[in-house]
């Protein structure tokens, strides 16, 4: 194994435990939502996004609790994303990660609500001050995280995608929606970790570019 898997490994398997401790439980009225929350939540994958922020963090010896967190918040906005990318309405997958898609072991409204779920749980973490002292770089990362993952991001990226050949098939187009979809969110993993260790601006600039 490379060093690069064995990092890739450790922080996806941190942040499975963080996001274990952190997604609320099965029980109550709720019980069934919980469920679905925590069936794609959990259900593995790369988590890519988190090792940029924890990675990136790192580089500036911010605090580690504090980028797990964040690490969490962002891999719930991901897992939201795919739940709905997932639906009928969308892609109409039936399978994601080697399993049945949430709409599929659960039933649609469900998945939309648990994904609606996920996405509002991510800016709860986000805004909790366990992850950052001050409440004004707390604002700073919500507000960075709404405008990676919203209509000025990642939802644009999947609106054009919907679109398809309504917005052009050029290289500029695809490239556009590329760095919409996917792009966005990936870039606001690496800019949290630098956002969370004090980075100059200059530092946040390379990392952008990067």
């Amino acid at each position: 194994m490379s060093n690069l898997d064995a990092a890739l490994k450790d922080a996806a398997e941190r942040v499975h435990a963080a996001l274990e401790a952190l997604l609320p439980r099965e029980q109550g009225p709720e019980a069934r939502l919980m469920a679905a929350m925590r069936y794609s939540a959990l259900a593995g994958g790369k988590r890519l996004r988190p090792f940029f922020t924890l990675e990136s963090g790192r580089l500036f010896d911010a605090d580690d609790t504090q980028l797990l967190r964040a690490a969490c918040a962002l891999e719930c906005v991901h897992t939201y994303s795919l739940i709905h990318d997932d639906l009928p309405c969308m892609d109409d997958d039936d399978l994601r990660r080697g399993r049945p898609t949430l709409h599929r072991a659960f039933d649609e409204a469900t998945a939309v609500l648990a994904g609606d779920a996920l996405l509002t749980f991510a800016f709860e973490i986000m805004a909790d001050p366990a992850t950052h002292s001050d409440p004004q770089m707390r604002c700073k990362l919500i507000t960075a995280m709404a405008k990676a993952s919203g209509a000025h991001g990642m939802v644009a990226g999947q609106a054009a995608d919907m679109a398809g050949g309504d917005i052009g098939s050029d290289l500029i187009a695809v490239t556009r929606m590329n760095r919409l979809k996917t792009g966005a969110l990936i870039n606001f993993a690496v800019e949290a970790g630098a956002m969370i260790g004090c980075a100059s601006e200059a530092e946040r600039t390379g990392l952008a570019r990067y």
